[in-house]
């Protein structure tokens, strides 16, 4: 049985490799990441507006139609005395449903200048996720030259 001494360099070396290695790993999934955001980005763009909308258009609608139904229901239904507060009722909740559209619609609209803005920095983003894939790679490639060249032969 042979036995070595602890070689400190080696396992420096040995460490400075692997954090090399999760560095190289780290850039390519955000590479990659970069890559599914603009992939997203162009499909937002490329839907039709109304497309992206039609949940938020369809729930008011539906909505609307709901507190309509009820204001009638309630105006049939209740004393004539009842009539304004059903009015106020109804009107309210049409209010709040319209204001929860506005709401809807300014998300849709800001997920669009988003996606319009992250394709216009894509240039930049990528070729600073490919800076920092290639000093990995180098830094890596070196590092692991270092662990080879740290090791410390078993002559038998």
């Amino acid at each position: 049985m042979h036995t070595t001494s602890y070689n400190r360099a080696h396992d420096k070396a040995q460490l400075l490799a692997r954090r090399h290695e999760r560095d190289l790993h780290w850039a390519k999934e955000r590479r990659r990441q970069h890559e599914r955001e603009t992939a997203e980005a162009r499909a937002v763009l490329a839907a039709h507006p109304l497309r992206l909308a039609a949940t938020t258009l369809w729930t008011a609608g539906v909505l609307l139609a709901v507190i309509a139904g009820g204001w009638l229901a309630a105006l049939t239904l209740l004393p004539a005395g009842w009539a304004g507060v059903t009015d106020a009722i109804a009107a309210a909740a049409a209010v709040v449903v319209l204001f929860g559209a506005t709401i809807g619609l300014g998300r849709v609209r800001s997920r669009r200048a988003a996606a319009r803005a992250l394709l216009r920095s894509r240039e930049a983003r990528l070729s600073h996720t490919q800076f920092h894939i290639q000093e990995s790679v180098h830094s890596f490639i070196d590092a692991r030259v270092d662990v080879v060249n740290t090791r410390q032969t078993v002559s038998a």
